[in-house]
């Protein structure tokens, strides 16, 4: 990766974060966000199974892994997809997309087909989550405020134990709890260095033990460093 062909301009909303700027190859990974991407020429991605495509307009469903390459310019949206506000909506809407002239990385599971529900006029983004988990989602919120995220707190607000509350959370979200957590901690992160904070402070302010995790979470789940992010 070339760390100079990660320059512009972050932008984070409600569960929504944009970048306009420069990008470069990262590595494969994969992330709870629905992805749109468009370049001013051609881009390459790369599948999970090493399949490559090539295209202006790509659009990537959460959860499914990819590699995406080089390109001077790029503005790349990514969307939380559980739950889509009106801003995000309005962000989307701006994109001018439809499915037949994108380059599409669909997720195998239907639940989350997330584009091909958005482009097609679908009543929901994804199976929405039960109640159950809902309220575990603003729970975990509540304590990412404060500190740590304990999986019993989640449970009880689900009134759930740990281990179905494990079970039910996969199943609703289509990721681990843990996992789950680590993204939110990273949109903080983005927020916090959005508004002006160093990698550092931003860091301690989303909860991470330190910027080294804070650098793990970036690096895992956008294929990227978070030098690269904010330079």
């Amino acid at each position: 990766m070339v760390g100079e062909a990660w320059r512009g301009e972050l932008i984070v909303g409600d569960r929504w974060a944009r970048w306009r700027g420069g990008v470069g190859d990262n590595a494969a990974h994969r992330h709870l966000a629905a992805q749109a991407v468009l370049a001013e020429s051609d881009i390459e991605i790369e599948d999970g199974q090493g399949r490559v495509f090539r295209g202006r307009r790509i659009l990537i469903d959460p959860l499914v892994e990819h590699r995406l390459g080089a390109a001077p310019h790029a503005d790349v949206l990514l969307i939380e997809s559980t739950r889509l506000g009106q801003d995000a909506r309005a962000e989307i809407a701006a994109l001018d997309l439809e499915l037949s002239s994108v380059v599409l990385l669909e997720a195998a599971r239907p639940s989350m087909r997330f584009w091909r529900w958005l482009l097609t006029g679908g009543v929901a983004p994804l199976a929405a989550p039960g109640e159950a988990i809902t309220r575990s989602l603003r729970r975990i919120d509540q304590d990412l405020a404060v500190g740590p995220v304990r999986i019993q707190g989640a449970a009880d607000a689900a009134g759930l134990s740990t281990e179905r509350y494990r079970h039910v959370f996969v199943a609703d979200m289509g990721l681990p709890f843990r996992r789950y957590v680590l993204w939110r901690r990273l949109m903080r992160a983005f927020t916090a260095m959005a508004a002006g904070e160093a990698a550092t402070s931003a860091a301690h302010t989303a909860g991470f033990a330190d910027s080294a995790h804070m650098a793990r979470t970036v690096r895992a789940m956008l294929g990227v460093t978070a030098r690269q992010i904010v330079s």
